[in-house]
């Protein structure tokens, strides 16, 4: 039920009274990383970036796109995901992003690690708090233990889990 909300939410027109994101973090048992997709408003993605440098007009995806667009994406985004494994945090590397139209998708990969059962996870995605009060980011992880997902707000910005068997 909640994934056909989001889906419906997303389909709503660019200027829009509602503000999420959308993130799916899974572990890949084959790479051992987690693999991280957050979808986005453009517009979102943008006011964010834009409000922390002067004078700045990203333009994604137009053809007038600042040039330093990926660099600016890519540290907004780093810097707004914390992983943590048994209070060690997990480093994230930013592998890049596309952009259709109003939506945004950003990929993500973290360092090599390994998921045993029992370790006990933090996780927070704090986009875009710092710009909209009503922010609230859904995050769905997947995990060889456990599966489970979280809604992100300002008041609640940071979830935890203990994995276990599925």
């Amino acid at each position: 039920m909640i994934r056909i909300l989001i889906l419906l939410l997303f389909i709503a027109s660019s200027s829009h009274d509602i503000h999420f994101s959308k993130s799916s973090v899974d572990y890949n048992e084959n790479s051992k990383t987690l693999q991280a997709v957050i979808n986005v408003f453009t517009d979102d993605l943008e006011l964010a970036i834009e409000r922390s440098h002067d004078k700045l007009d990203l333009e994604i995806g137009s053809e007038t796109q600042h040039a330093s667009t990926d660099s600016l994406v890519a540290d907004y985004c780093i810097h707004q995901v914390v992983f943590k494994m048994n209070t060690q945090e997990v480093d994230f590397e930013f592998i890049g992003f596309e952009y259709d139209y109003d939506i945004c998708y950003l990929y993500l990969e973290s360092d090599t690690l390994t998921m045993t059962k029992f370790d006990d996870i933090l996780l927070s995605v704090n986009l875009f708090f710092d710009v909209y009060e009503d922010q609230e980011n859904v995050v769905d992880l997947s995990t060889p233990f456990s599966d489970d997902n979280f809604i992100l707000n300002r008041e609640s910005p940071v979830a935890t889990m203990k994995l276990n068997d599925k």
